[in-house]
């Protein structure tokens, strides 16, 4: 006779996976118990290495424990030799990067990669280069990776040009990669400046840009991606301050101003209010709540005899 397969019913395999998880529950709490142990008694060892690595392994977010493995490479830089040193920071790259591959965005691990890079003997940027390649492919919104990259970027020998290269082939590819367009525009200003004004790029290169965008508008007119870097590339340059409105009601002594870029009730401490040539005490307050706002108002003293023939004058002076 053949034995029958005894299917679990719905009921066992979720009390199966109920204990499962109570028992990596348990190991957790075990581990973390004796890792903050060892933070108390600040001893920073190889144990030590191996608890937070289960810990990190199953919660990679856990700033603390990340913290603890800082110092502990930091007390390795006076206690082990150059060869033993750089062997453990090699170790600690390849674990960072299987945490990476499970979280890929991880503002701990990729901040914790940051410290390695620039503590261990020698690094090696162009390998790091190369994770950022990796891990741009699995998705290339990855802002984490974006920062590590600029990061990478700005502690090694790669140039502008070459990383607006980067994000040509990343663009052609694909318009729709916010940011690459936004990793160029922090590039080309650096790469093809203007000569009058370090925040705008040169003309022709301008005119290079516009001729991209415009590609990437025919492409896919709905993208918002390449709109965004359109206007940037039109409103390169800060945008200076100016006053856009100013309103007198004269029934209720208010002086109503809009400016074109907002600003804290604390910077309209710079606006000057003149009433036929002389200077008012005035508090300004927002139109609203919010902390930065577009408008703002003003009351002023009422004088009958001063409002009949009232020139109000407005004198900005931005911070």
């Amino acid at each position: 006779m053949h034995g029958r397969l005894k299917v679990k019913t719905t009921a066992e395999q979720a009390e199966e996976k109920r204990k499962h998880r109570e028992k990596k529950l348990k190991l957790f709490q075990g581990a973390k118990a004796a890792a903050f142990k060892k933070i108390t008694a600040k001893e920073y060892d190889r144990e030590g290495l191996h608890i937070t690595q289960e810990i990190l392994t199953a919660n990679s977010d856990y700033y603390t424990i990340w913290n603890y493995r800082k110092n502990t490479f930091l007390h390795y830089k006076s206690t082990k030799s150059t060869e033993e040193l750089l062997e453990s920071f090699q170790a600690e790259l390849s674990f960072i990067q299987n945490c990476l591959k499970n979280n890929p965005k991880s503002y701990s691990c990729w901040n914790h990669r940051c410290f390695v890079l620039l503590t261990m003997p020698e690094p090696d940027w162009k390998k790091e280069l190369q994770l950022c390649n990796l891990f741009l492919q699995y998705d290339e919104r990855n802002f984490h990776c974006w920062d590590y990259r600029r990061f990478v970027v700005q502690h090694s020998a790669v140039l502008p040009g070459d990383e607006i290269n980067f994000t040509h082939k990343l663009i052609e590819n694909n318009f729709s990669n916010y940011s690459s367009w936004h990793h160029r525009s922090k590039l080309l200003p650096i790469q093809c400046p203007d000569l009058n004004d370090p925040n705008r790029i040169g003309e022709k290169m301008l005119l290079e840009e516009l001729e991209l965008v415009q590609n990437a508008f025919f492409t896919d007119p709905n993208d918002q991606s390449a709109w965004f870097y359109h206007r940037w590339l039109l409103g390169r340059g800060e945008t200076k301050q100016s006053i856009t409105c100013l309103h007198v009601s004269k029934p209720d002594s208010r002086l109503t101003c809009t400016l074109r870029k907002r600003v804290s009730l604390a910077q309209c401490s710079s606006m000057k209010v003149y009433v036929n040539g002389q200077q008012q005490n005035v508090t300004w307050t927002g139109v609203d709540d919010q902390k930065y706002q577009h408008a703002c108002i003003a009351s002023l003293l009422k004088s009958n005899s001063l409002w009949d023939t009232t020139r109000c004058q407005l004198s900005l002076h931005p911070r």
